[in-house]
């Protein structure tokens, strides 16, 4: 709902008529879509994704290469183009689980899925071919073996049959790869936070991809958000700010009872309800915030090589259900602020916990 107001002339360019992505559905017909991986890996093929990498506030990222993505036949009037320029960002998804071990021979079952949502004034599913108009994250989607540009790895570079798609989706250090914001730096989805309604209500962040395989998230930056109508709690607690593209929000985040000191036990499942506040860097303070102790700002390596937040040793997390509310008072620069409903639920092993500065 709220992204396709403010990238309209993305929305636009995909409203054209799209060619479908041709992929075949039986096992053996998957196979013979790729032929012989030894044969083709590294090596143009009909219908290949290519990935590139690009610069990005974050530093350099994953973004289509080659011709584009999601072609667009010519017509009378106009050429045949690609409703996903080279250039377009690559997103990731935390509430897809890792796809290590599936592999062109085991469908994928993804957390942002296909499935239409009762959500008329927003998309109607998470995701889609790159052809279908009604996905809201779009899957870079391949016919081939995807090949690796300069400067990215080829050995995190695979895809995935999706059974729901129809077709495989290209993935990097095991992510599942989507796209959002059509053409090169546009960087629009980074950071997003799509939780419940009125968001997309898809239960994840979305972060752009480092060709390390890793979050290219910037540095994380706290701020605080005061209590409201709505808000679970009633003084000042710690926040994140995400969505940078409309503006930033502050997001309540939270402690977890099941970790020791500077170290975190949320992975897997855990980690895509309780989202690890990513950060590549010491974390920031948003301007003009009080209240925040600098001293306390701090930040662990992870099992998984990304990087994620601490404050006063508490690593902090997201909570993939938490409810947004518009027009915060909080004391940072955002206007939308989150209800705290994540503090007090308890599952893996541990309870999650708002964070006063």
């Amino acid at each position: 709902m709220l992204k396709r107001v403010l990238i309209g002339a993305g929305a636009a360019l995909l409203a054209l008529i799209l060619l479908p992505i041709t992929a075949a559905s039986a096992d053996g017909a998957r196979w013979g879509a790729f032929g012989d991986p030894g044969r083709h890996f590294g090596h143009p093929t009909p219908g290949s994704a290519v990935v590139n990498i690009e610069s990005s506030p974050a530093g350099p990222v994953l973004v289509v290469g080659g011709a584009g993505a999601g072609y667009i036949p010519a017509t009378s009037t106009t050429p045949a183009g690609y409703a996903y320029p080279a250039g377009s960002s690559l997103y990731f998804a935390t509430i897809d689980p890792l796809a290590y071990g599936s592999s062109f021979f085991r469908p994928y079952q993804a957390g942002c899925t296909a499935t239409v949502v009762p959500d008329p004034q927003g998309p109607p599913s998470c995701t889609g071919p790159e052809t279908d108009m009604g996905a809201d994250w779009p899957a870079f989607t391949t016919n081939g073996f995807p090949i690796a540009g300069r400067g990215v790895i080829p050995g995190l570079l695979s895809a995935v049959y999706r059974p729901d798609l129809g077709t495989f989706q290209v993935t990097y250090a095991g992510h599942p790869l989507y796209l959002f914001d059509p053409g090169p730096q546009s960087f629009f989805g980074a950071n997003f936070y799509e939780t419940v309604l009125p968001l997309p209500p898809w239960n994840t962040a979305w972060y752009l991809m480092s060709p390390w395989g890793t979050p290219a998230s910037g540095p994380a930056t706290l701020e605080t958000e005061s209590p409201q109508t709505g808000t679970t709690y009633n003084s000042t607690e710690l926040a994140a700010e995400m969505l940078p593209g409309i503006g930033g929000a502050a997001i309540s985040v939270y402690s977890f009872s099941g970790d020791r000191p500077n170290h975190s036990e949320c992975y897997g499942a855990c980690a895509r309800e309780f989202i690890p506040l990513y950060t590549e860097g010491t974390p920031t303070i948003a301007t003009g915030v009080t209240g925040v102790n600098a001293n306390g700002i701090g930040l662990i390596h992870r099992g998984d090589g990304t990087e994620q937040a601490t404050y006063d040793g508490h690593p902090l997390y997201l909570y993939n259900q938490e409810q947004p509310l518009p027009n915060a008072s909080d004391t940072g620069p955002s206007t939308i602020g989150s209800g705290g409903n994540g503090n007090g639920v308890s599952a893996f092993g541990g309870t999650l916990s708002l964070v006063t500065p």
